[in-house]
């Protein structure tokens, strides 16, 4: 069973997107905040993180910064309502893996496809097809 980390200071929201990755068979720790979140980051393991940004304590900036200094490799997934572009840019430097917003129009179907994705094993297939392309790479 896949294991994420929801850091998301707002409870209602935080409930709505526990409550439909746990219909997808996923298990959900939320953090209530940047702080929070990163608590339960240095205690517990995780496939996946999902944040907001704008959160009290510690925002999702610093919090991005935090993890990457103890798991470089974990998808890190930014689910928020802030969109502007040039922040969006530098979180994507800081090393996030995906962008998915929050808003009205939010698509919580689009999350979870995200999600799934990024934590789907490569099939065989596609593990040949890199192969495949790296050996061809070392030809030049």
């Amino acid at each position: 069973m896949y294991k994420i980390l929801l850091v998301e200071d707002d409870s209602e929201t935080a409930d709505f997107v526990k409550s439909a990755f746990e219909l997808e068979g996923m298990a959900v720790d939320i953090a209530v905040d940047g702080q929070d979140g990163y608590e339960h980051f240095q205690t517990n393991e995780y496939d996946i993180v999902l944040l907001d940004l704008e959160m009290p304590r510690m925002g999702g900036e610093e919090l991005v910064v935090k993890i990457r200094n103890i798991n470089p490799y974990i998808d890190i997934i930014v689910y928020t309502n802030y969109s502007r572009y040039a922040d969006i840019k530098k979180l994507v430097n800081l090393g996030i893996n995906g962008y998915v917003n929050k808003g009205p129009e939010a698509d919580l179907k689009e999350l979870i496809n995200i999600v799934k994705e990024k934590l789907e094993p490569i099939t065989a297939d596609t593990m040949r097809t890199l192969i495949k392309e790296t050996d061809i790479m070392k030809a030049y």
